[in-house]
């Protein structure tokens, strides 16, 4: 079971010390006026030995002399002095302790790496906890635990949302816009290096809080794969959403990857599939952060599904929607024929019945038209949830738009579909719209593409939830058999003919091969499997075999593979001078089908991912794959090859066959079974192309890194 720090006192600390304090301008000054400011009702003592008082009280010259062990130490000195500090306290003098000085190995020196893995052997020795090093700290509200060092964050209203930053100043702006939107908050924390309580320590305590309904997180790096994991299905156990924003989309270095998979994942495709299989909310920028937090703040319920509905009062905004949309993969409510006649009836000319809906005149003029279209876009069984173009009043020019809102928050209150309102574009937000807000209770969306992103997201964790609601029992792996354990141990990468008997084994079909020794041996063997054949290199260490002339296709003669065989061992001494091959291998041809890609790569921090997508080799150059956690099961499977862009072409394109799809998917599932069984010995698998035919389908070519070999690498 995961273990999570316990971090009680660091966040809802009942007495706070200031080392570093100083009358001067500076943080600790700040953070002295902002608990005086919230009025924080712990004590507070000022800790320097430089002065007698301080701040009309008196000031102490170290934490030993305090009259108490503190729940909360505020340390605003040097990185070299923090470390002097905790040595030479003979006592633990705080429970927990933000450390707010850099130099603890931003840069990766060796000096501040000693330190920051002090901090960590420190925590773990004297069971206390610390927050940061190298951060802004943090917030609560419900202690009035003032603990930033910025006065304009010092009015915080209370709230239900809580947000982590492993950025300090990113934060500070962060909570400046959330408070001019009306919004409130449990927590905030800046988490900064992460030398002891890391991000998802502090997502499982704002998890298990009871005044916190949504969770907000920028990321620049996961620390522990596992325990966040562990806090994405407590989220859905819990129903809570975790909104994240992550930052470096860079793909890894190295693009001659021995495998494709490890090529194309990266980090952030990783973190991808992280969130797409355990319902976490990601978003793109600050402002879609923004909105969810809205959107999921004030939801009565979460959709039954994923079909959304659009109202407007404009023909314009109409086509942009249906733009938007489009371009999120937003799925539309194709309206009942009987709903649309209804609507036609009831606006008439100059009105555009359908979805997004435009309402015209008639939406516009009347409340009781308007509030019967929604109610019919509502009662719609192809509705999912509905989003209406409405702005936050600012004044009370517009009685009738106001009259509009409050219905509409009447209605909320009992609809099985919840709905959003949004402005065309962002609007700002004056005291008289923050009341009405207030007041009113719905969510208000800024701006039409930051609406479409959030109500998309709201479909996808409704779909998560229902998912881990449903779900019995978590997919899991089964043990690898000895033979295919005995294949991977000891070994750096596995020849094509020795991963193709693991696919084999392990329940992913491939094409008939043999692997020969000579040009006799090899024109026997096509004679064996029948023509057509291809012949490929075998030598060590080559993966990407097409690239070095290593590959001869649509051999129909034993005089074709003899041909075949001395121009590769050809092309292969050029590229390799003084090198030989150690032999070559026979396959049959697959003729027709669609090329595609099946892969794992063993990811540092989250483990064993797979891979699909078109194959070919093409297929760094497109990038249209897809990537999940491994084991997937089978309806995962499915999710996965119906996402990618090129699935057309699987489903029968342009009046050719289907593929068969089943076939595909037991693929995908075996080759993630095997990652993940086997992730203690296998790094990456790489089966480029598995050609998917209309009755099953074949691996054609496969390669299999051991962890081994990638150390070694």
């Amino acid at each position: 079971m995961t273990e999570f720090r316990d971090l009680s006192c660091l966040l809802d600390p009942q007495s706070v010390a200031i080392v570093g304090a100083s009358p001067k301008a500076g943080w600790p000054a700040r953070l002295w006026a902002n608990l005086q400011h919230v009025r924080y009702p712990g004590k507070v003592y000022p800790v320097n030995p430089n002065y007698e008082t301080m701040w009309g009280v008196k000031c102490y010259r170290s934490l030993e002399a305090l009259p108490e062990v503190v729940d909360h130490a505020v340390i605003i000195i040097p990185a070299d002095r923090v470390i002097d500090l905790l040595r030479q306290s003979p006592r633990v003098p705080f429970r927990s302790a933000t450390v707010y000085s850099g130099g603890f190995g931003e840069g990766g020196d060796p000096e501040g790496l000693r330190r920051r893995e002090f901090l960590r052997a420190y925590a773990r020795e004297k069971n206390v906890r610390f927050c940061g090093p190298n951060c802004m700290g943090l917030v609560s509200t419900r202690s009035r635990a003032m603990l930033f060092p910025d006065q304009r964050m010092a009015d915080i209203r209370e709230g239900e949302l809580a947000i982590v930053s492993q950025s300090g100043g990113l934060l500070g702006s962060l909570v400046r816009a959330a408070q001019s939107w009306g919004l409130g908050f449990s927590y905030l924390v800046t988490s900064g290096n992460e030398a002891d309580a890391e991000l998802a320590d502090y997502l499982h305590h704002f998890l298990n809080d009871e005044r916190t309904r949504v969770v907000g997180a920028f990321v620049e790096g996961v620390r522990d794969g596992e325990k966040f994991l562990a806090v994405a299905q407590e989220a859905l156990k819990l129903g809570k959403p975790i909104i994240a924003l992550k930052v470096g989309r860079s793909e890894k270095a190295g693009a001659a990857a021995l495998a494709h998979t490890g090529a194309l994942a990266g980090n952030d495709r990783v973190f991808d599939a992280v969130c797409a299989q355990n319902g976490i909310v990601r978003v793109r920028n600050l402002d879609e952060l923004l909105n969810s937090a809205e959107l999921f703040l004030n939801l009565n319920h979460l959709p039954p599904g994923k079909k959304t509905a659009f109202v407007t009062f404009s023909g314009g905004l109409k086509g942009l929607l249906s733009d938007l949309a489009e371009d999120a993969e937003v799925e539309l409510s194709q309206l009942k024929p009987a709903t649309e006649a209804e609507l036609h009836k009831l606006l008439g000319v100059g009105s555009s019945v359908g979805n997004p809906l435009d309402t015209g005149w008639g939406g516009l003029s009347s409340q009781e038209t308007y509030l019967k279209c929604v109610h019919l876009l509502l009662d719609d069984p192809e509705v999912d949830l509905l989003a209406l173009q409405e702005e936050v009043p600012q004044n009370d020019i517009r009685p009738d738009k106001q009259s509009n809102l409050r219905a509409l928050a009447e209605i909320s209150k009992t609809s099985p579909e919840p709905f959003a309102m949004f402005s065309m574009v962002a609007q700002s937000i004056n005291d008289y719209a923050l009341q009405f807000k207030q007041t009113c209770r719905l969510p208000f969306l800024q701006g039409a593409e930051n609406m479409v992103q959030a109500m998309k997201r709201l479909a996808m964790f409704g779909e998560a939830m229902r998912a881990y609601r449903q779900e019995k029992v978590r997919v899991a792996a089964g043990p690898l058999s000895a033979r295919v354990r005995e294949k991977l141990a000891g070994k750096k990468i596995l020849s094509e003919w020795e991963a193709c008997q693991v696919m084999n084994e392990c329940g992913v079909p491939a094409c008939a091969a043999r692997p020969a020794a000579n040009f006799f041996e090899a024109a026997r063997f096509g004679e064996e499997i029948g023509y057509p054949v291809a012949v490929k290199v075998v030598a060590a260490g080559v993966t990407h075999k097409s690239e070095l002339g290593g590959v001869k296709l649509n051999l129909s003669t034993p005089q074709e593979v003899e041909k075949a065989c001395k121009e590769i061992e050809a092309a292969f001494q050029a590229h390799n001078p003084g090198a030989s091959i150690e032999g070559f291998l026979v396959q049959e041809m697959v003729r027709g089908g669609v090329e595609t890609i099946i892969g794992t790569d063993n990811d540092p921090q989250f483990g064993p991912v797979v891979m699909f997508g078109l194959g070919g080799t093409a297929v760094e150059l497109y990038r249209d794959v897809t990537f999940r956690m491994a084991p997937v099961s089978p309806a995962e499977a499915a999710k996965m090859i119906r996402s990618i862009k090129g699935y057309p072409l699987l489903a029968g394109f342009r009046g050719a066959p289907p593929m068969d799809e089943q076939t595909l998917c037991r693929a995908v599932v075996a080759v993630s079974e095997l990652a993940a069984a086997g992730k203690d010995l296998i790094q990456s698998i790489d089966i480029n192309p598995f050609i998917c035919l209309p009755h099953g389908g074949k691996a054609v070519d496969a390669v299999i890194v051991t962890r081994a070999g990638a150390e070694r690498k």
